[in-house]
């Protein structure tokens, strides 16, 4: 069972930003950037080329949908995405996921600083604080606010 698994379980806190019956998206708990956002499907597959067709095209709804929650909601100015897809690919958790990093002005030396601080934290993960997951459910509810009547709790 991966970490996505327990957390689609509710066996692991997350910040969520969107829930539908196909995936999930959730802030990352090192994120790159405010707001970076991970949208993962409900199906545990560890590759994209494991999903059905229908399946990677929500996904890829579903990220639009954030990125332009992320540009409302939080003022970023356009996203990355990315999607390390398999181990040899650098993917740290074998559960599909696509990365939605919010870019901002000027942040250029910020997120290369981060993007290597965040690949340190996949060996040394950050522990769990209530001050950062009231931080992160903060930026969660900007988002989730932006995304609107889309979104189901």
């Amino acid at each position: 069972m991966t970490i996505f698994d327990r957390i689609i379980a509710g066996q692991l806190p997350a910040s969520f930003v969107y829930q539908d019956d196909i995936c999930i998206a959730f802030l990352d708990i090192s994120p790159m950037t405010r707001g970076h956002t991970l949208v993962v499907p409900r199906r545990s597959v560890p590759t994209l080329d494991l999903l059905d067709a229908a399946t990677r095209a929500h996904l890829l709804e579903v990220v639009q949908k954030v990125g332009a929650a992320q540009r409302k909601g939080l003022g970023s100015l356009a996203q990355h995405l990315l999607v390390n897809d398999g181990k040899d690919a650098s993917q740290s958790v074998p559960h599909v996921h696509i990365h939605v990093i919010p870019r901002y002005s000027g942040d250029m030396l910020h997120t290369i600083t981060r993007m290597i601080w965040h690949v340190t934290t996949l060996a040394i993960p950050r522990r769990e604080t209530v001050a950062r997951r009231a931080e992160l459910d903060r930026v969660a509810e900007k988002i989730r606010g932006a995304i609107g009547a889309q979104t189901r709790y």
